[in-house]
């Protein structure tokens, strides 16, 4: 089947969406499946066979006018001109975003060609997130209401969690037939437990970890939701009585300055790593040396969008115990023995699960095993791709 992959994510950065869209291209290039991929990058992609770049503008020329990346109206223009050069090669349309939806339908009618959208967040619900101001508040309804719009021109939808599904039914009108559900999931060739000692040494090292301290690890998007500030409150709290421990804190976001912010007056600062966003092939290495993995989601956002984390599965992939919050998607990690849940926004909370997984190695050990053994039975995205593959022969 030929399958154009359309996005205006910047697929050059690390964070789950990209993740989330290599691994799907490369779970259905292993099915033999003829990909084209159409979205941004800085770099020159070559692991992608059939890649259309939307950035056109150089980065010297956008440094020159004080932009950090080429504004989205010209990536979607080009977007446009893409669609009408290169639709009629392929088969399905299989889009990322709502704005993308938009942008191939009147392109995609015109050659017939079936529209698969998929939705791993509602982006009015995160616009809401910004600020209270009426200007946000215009923009958040207009966001919903283009969402709305390329639900309708859409064949099939596919969505990582119920909650989003459920969202989609009551407030656009989608019939449930319509919509499906397929989470996130991790590749366990590329994330697995690492024992060489010397290997984790280094990172250790590199990172300027004391072999003595205990790590605690935060992968992602430093997004509001994603509760890293309630992480730091509870290692503020943690690091009173205990001394031996370092956060890490891998990735970039629009947060990143309020959160660094928050501990310069700390005196124990150096206790919290930000790494920034770095090369997606040493994210297994930074987990391997951690001992827990965190994901402190707040309930904002989360409660109607439910989670399908890809750092989950990643430190379950490494064989890692899970801290989390009592978000509709995680109820698995208690249930299966993985993890600990405590209540969202409660930072003494998380501390106190943290201080205990840290005080209890065999517990940490046995829920690192049960935590491997689950996404490899269920989690991994082979068993994604087959869904996706059965979708995409009901509509062809």
């Amino acid at each position: 089947m030929r399958i154009l992959y359309i996005t205006l994510e910047d697929i050059s950065i690390h964070k789950g969406s990209v993740v989330h869209i290599r691994e799907i291209i490369e779970g259905l290039e292993r099915h033999g499946h003829f990909i084209g991929l159409v979205a941004r990058s800085l770099n020159h992609e070559k692991n992608f066979r059939r890649f259309y770049n939307l950035n056109k503008i150089p980065v010297t020329i956008l440094r020159l006018i004080k932009l950090n990346n080429q504004p989205y109206i010209i990536s979607s223009f080009f977007l446009l001109i893409y669609l009408i050069r290169i639709l009629p090669r392929y088969d399905i349309i299989y889009a990322g975003e709502y704005n993308a939806v938009i942008i191939a339908y009147l392109r995609r009618h015109l050659y017939q060609k079936k529209v698969i959208f998929e939705i791993n967040g509602l982006a009015n619900e995160e616009q809401k997130l910004k600020d209270a101001s009426l200007l946000n508040k215009i923009k958040s309804f207009l966001i919903k209401r283009a969402e709305k719009i390329a639900t309708h021109f859409s064949d099939k939808i596919i969505c990582v969690t119920p909650q989003i599904k459920s969202y989609l039914i009551k407030n656009f009108a989608c019939q449930s037939d319509k919509v499906e559900v397929i989470g996130n999931g991790v590749n366990t060739e590329k994330f697995f437990p690492i024992l060489d000692e010397k290997i984790l040494s280094k990172w250790r090292t590199r990172l300027g970890i004391e072999p003595e301290e205990s790590v605690v690890i935060f992968v992602g998007n430093l997004a509001r939701w994603q509760g890293v500030d309630i992480l730091i409150e509870s290692g503020i709290q943690l690091l009173k009585k205990r001394k031996n421990i370092k956060f890490l804190i891998v990735g970039d976001g629009i947060m990143k300055k309020v959160l660094m912010k928050k501990i310069a007056t700390f005196f124990q600062r150096d206790k919290f790593i930000f790494t920034g966003m770095i090369n997606y092939s040493d994210i297994p290495f930074l987990i391997n040396v951690a001992n827990i993995g965190v994901a402190p989601f707040i309930l904002k956002r989360n409660c109607w969008t439910g989670v399908s984390p890809l750092k989950v599965f990643e430190y379950m992939a490494c064989k890692k115990p899970v801290v989390t919050t009592g978000i509709d998607g995680l109820e698995f990690i208690e249930k299966e023995g993985v993890g600990k849940i405590v209540m969202p926004g409660e930072a003494m909370e998380l501390a106190e699960a943290i201080d205990d997984l840290l005080i209890d190695k065999e517990k940490r050990e046995e829920m690192g095993q049960k935590g491997l053994k689950l996404v490899v039975e269920k989690f991994n995205w082979d068993s994604k791709i087959n869904q996706i593959n059965r979708i995409m022969k009901e509509i062809i």
